[in-house]
This record gives structure tokens, sequence and C-alpha cells, in this order.
């Protein structure tokens, strides 16, 4: 069996190099977008359970530590409501992060192209 030459080795390595650097934003936006996005989806979901603002909600008219009496069901029901409020502020604080982090991650790569281009133009120019 005759071993492959360097040259050949060299060439099939910088052509595949090239072809995956040349589909990678194209993965970016595509694949890697909607796997980024279903991930932060399933995150804000994971944050209604975590903060637990279904349980919440559903036991919002039970009465607490079951004193069914006028003021213990007003009470209950002021309690609940309060910390029902909090919780669901922790969920939208989470909603709006996951969505500047979606943001984030449709903008990050033309603005790395547009550093990067800059940069080289900057340097070039200092060069020059």
């Amino acid at each position: 069996m005759s071993k492959p030459s360097t040259a050949l080795v060299l060439k099939m390595t910088a052509t595949l190099s090239a072809r995956e650097i040349l589909r990678w934003p194209l993965w970016w936006y595509t694949d890697g977008a909607r796997d980024t996005l279903k991930k932060l989806a399933r995150s804000v979901g994971g944050s209604v359970r975590y903060f637990g603002v279904d349980v919440w909600a559903k036991n919002l008219f039970i009465p607490m530590y079951g004193d069914t009496s006028i003021i213990g069901r007003a009470l209950s029901f002021g309690v609940r409501l309060v910390v029902l409020m909090f919780r669901s502020l922790g969920v939208v604080l989470w909603i709006v992060i996951a969505l500047v982090l979606a943001m984030m991650y449709l903008l990050i790569l033309p603005l790395a192209f547009i550093g990067f281009f800059l940069h080289l133009v900057g340097v070039i120019s200092f060069y020059a």
C-alpha cells in the first residue's frame, strides 16, 4: 500500500477546510439558529416550571391551610396573587433575557464579519 503524498494531504485538507469555512454561515442561520432558538424556547418553558407559575395560578382560589372562612379565603387569594405576580415577573424577565440572547445570536455573525473587515482595512492602511 502506497503512502499518500504530503502535497495531496495538504491539498485535501485545504479543500475540506475551505468548504467547511464557506458553509459555516449557512449552518449558523439554518441548523444552528433552529437548535439555539429551540433551546431558548425550552428554557422559557422550564422557567415557568422552575418558578411554579402554573401551580400557583391553579391554586389561586383554593384557601390556604384549609381555612374556608371569608377572611381566610381573602388572605389566601391576596397572598397567592402577590406571590404569583412576583414569580410571573421572574418568568417575564427570563423571556426578555432569552429574546436578547436570540437577537445576539442572530446579529453576532454579521457584526463579527464587519469588525474583522474593518480591522483588516485598518491594518492594511496602517502598513501601506
